[in-house]
């Protein structure tokens, strides 16, 4: 018997030919995300998939935001399309440079920028945390948490497992509000507060927490009302 035809390739090999004679800057959204999916899901047709995640999400942005736990529950993802779908942004962040360098923050301005930059057309709220050498440069940015648009939960002994790791002199804790004003609530505070004694016990300091809202920057540091968090006052 000769050997069995995957009776999708020539559709496959069709949308691979329209990738390269059009360029992935003129792929709609449905075209960009089914191209994705045949590199996880070889074996089987994906459009119905695809229009279900886009049907679900709105956006091919979208569903990269969605976090692996959440995508890996729809039926027909599998574990191979759901880490790659998650992998993707944190993937674009180092390739443009929004992941790390090692780069001087001296003045909360410089910070500021730092966390803006990460933070930059995200729909959904993360958590990272910087970390921060003796020479004042950061040296690592790691995401902590990831959540849906209002919403992140953080394991505070995530913050210095992460802190350790990198040999931080201090860190930097920053998230976002992709819909709302860059102000703290009482959950952001008290998170604050367990994350500096965590880390002064241990020798770490707590430089601030930066949080990143549809107005700009709030350094919680530079704010007169929650500096004392930082000092241990």
């Amino acid at each position: 018997m000769g050997e069995k035809k995957y009776p999708h390739a020539a559709h496959r090999q069709r949308v691979r030919k329209t990738f390269l004679q059009s360029g992935t800057e003129n792929i709609p959204d449905r075209g960009l995300l089914e191209f994705l999916l045949f590199y996880a899901i070889p074996r089987r047709d994906t459009n119905d998939l695809t229009a279900l995640l886009l049907e679900k999400y709105g956006s091919l942005k979208a569903v990269l935001d969605a976090p692996y736990d959440e995508l890996i529950k729809i039926e027909g993802i599998g574990e191979s399309a759901a880490l790659l779908l998650s992998s993707l942004p944190e993937i674009s962040k180092r390739c443009d440079g929004k992941r790390i360098s090692p780069k001087a923050i001296y003045e909360p301005g410089e910070a500021e920028s730092f966390v803006t930059r990460l933070f930059e057309g995200t729909e959904n709220e993360e958590f990272y945390i910087i970390c921060v050498d003796a020479a004042q440069r950061a040296v690592a940015c790691e995401k902590l948490a990831s959540g849906d648009e209002s919403s992140v939960r953080v394991d505070k002994k995530a913050v210095l497992k992460a802190a350790f790791e990198n040999d931080a002199d201090s860190v930097i804790l920053a998230h976002n509000y992709p819909k709302g004003e860059a102000a703290p609530s009482k959950a952001d505070i008290e998170l604050t507060e367990d994350a500096y004694r965590l880390l002064a016990e241990t020798g770490i300091r707590l430089a601030d927490h930066i949080i990143y809202g549809e107005g700009g920057c709030l350094s919680l540091a530079s704010t007169a009302k929650f500096s004392n968090i930082f000092t241990g006052e």
